[in-house]
């Protein structure tokens, strides 16, 4: 046998070794990735799935370890011992698998360890070559990460492209539903009301008929059910009409000179015989008596209105104070107190939510929609103002109403 036959012997037993080395070191990572608590992708795979071209990479890693200085030399050109692309089909693979770039590193750093671990005695039979080999060993490990993540990261791009493509045409299709909801609402509402008004009309034009006539007093009662119920309706309407009016930005601001005053008296005399029927006082006061403003004047109303009606519908027994003051010549502050149910600290933090109804307010009053002061702060906020609350469970509440004004 001459020297090239004995040769090419020895280096096939050489490769046969290292890839026995390598499908052991393999399979040991593979194990160690399943149990390790870090890389909880793989809680889903198979053995198989895991070990994907862990047995090239590793017989790759430890075919470079072990050449010598000259075949070092001579294999520099094919990118770090020989490396190539290695590392870049596992790191498809990886990215399909969903693992995460944490998970990845981690999978590399139990590579370098099981393969110290494994190739410890024979590394340590030349002392003198440790340090280097132990370089060769990060040098080829860096090298095949590397590789991984570039490939990696090709993956993870075009899937947030794809994503980013998906979110575009999903808020296309949410604008063009929202479009056709504001369009179909709109119209519903302006169906509702034609004949909604018209019933409200014709019945309490036939109440102020029959006050005269002979009708029964059964029939009587049935025409005001229904007239008290077609004007819930209507409100109803007129306040889902507002809220959604708010949250589409159209919230026109009709700005003018007032006297707040006298717009005070006017919705006090308004509520009069709501706070007479329930046997409560109705305390008001503005200062100073001639508060001229530049405000909207019907939003304003609104504003006050609401929070009376708030008042009266949750308050038994006692009082309501309403105040009007002009801080610092910038500012408009109104006050509404009352000795009512109260509302909770937990309930006070969706008490201007729409719908929103306490748990005591169920019990006193069924006539509430929960729109009201949820149309109150969208108002306030409107005429980039503020509202608080102070509230106590069975013993009152205040609201506090600051909005900016032009004296």
């Amino acid at each position: 046998m001459n020297n090239a036959e004995g040769s090419t012997r020895t280096d096939k037993g050489d490769r046969q070794t290292n890839i026995n080395y390598g499908k052991a070191i393999a399979e040991k990572l593979v194990k160690a990735i399943e149990v390790d608590e870090r890389i909880t992708s793989s809680r889903s795979l198979s053995s198989r799935a895991i070990r994907d071209h862990l047995p090239e990479i590793c017989q790759t890693v430890v075919e470079a370890v072990f050449l010598d200085n000259k075949e070092i030399e001579a294999n520099l050109s094919l990118s770090i011992y020989g490396c190539g692309n290695r590392g870049v089909e596992h790191g498809y693979v990886r990215s399909a698998q969903e693992f995460s770039p944490e998970e990845l590193v981690r999978e590399f750093f139990l590579l370098k360890q099981i393969l110290i671990n494994e190739l410890k005695s024979k590394l340590l039979a030349n002392p003198e070559t440790v340090v280097d080999k132990m370089s060769q060993i990060d040098l080829i490990i860096n090298r095949i990460m590397e590789n991984s993540f570039q490939s990696y990261a090709r993956v993870r791009k075009s899937q947030l492209e794809d994503l980013r493509q998906q979110v575009f045409l999903t808020k296309q299709e949410l604008t063009r539903l929202v479009a056709d909801r504001q369009e179909s609402l709109s119209y519903l509402i302006h169906e509702i009301k034609n004949p909604l008004t018209s019933i409200i009309g014709y019945s309490d034009l036939f109440l102020r008929q029959q006050q005269n006539e002979s009708s029964s007093i059964t029939d009587l009662k049935h025409i005001k059910q229904v007239l008290h119920q077609s004007r819930k309706i209507l409100r109803l309407v007129n306040d889902t009409s507002e809220i959604f009016a708010h949250n589409q930005n159209n919230f026109p601001l009709k700005i003018q000179e007032i006297n707040v005053c006298y717009l005070l008296e006017d919705i006090v005399l308004g509520v009069k015989s709501s706070v007479d029927a329930k046997g409560l006082k109705l305390i008001h006061s503005c200062t100073p008596k001639q508060s001229i403003v530049n405000c909207d004047s019907l939003r304003l109303q609104q504003i006050i209105t609401n929070l009376l009606i708030n008042a009266i519908r949750y308050t038994e027994k006692g009082k309501i104070e309403l105040t009007c003051r002009i801080l610092n010549s910038e500012m408009l502050e109104i006050r509404v107190i009352d000795t009512g149910i109260g509302i909770s600290p937990t309930e006070q933090k969706h008490i201007f939510e729409p719908y929103f109804r306490g748990t005591n307010s169920w019990k006193n009053s069924s006539d509430g929609l929960g729109l009201g002061l949820a149309i109150v702060a969208r108002l306030v906020i409107a005429m980039q103002g503020n509202i608080e609350i102070n509230s106590q469970a069975n013993v009152g509440s205040e609201f506090i109403v600051t909005i900016p004004i032009l004296t």
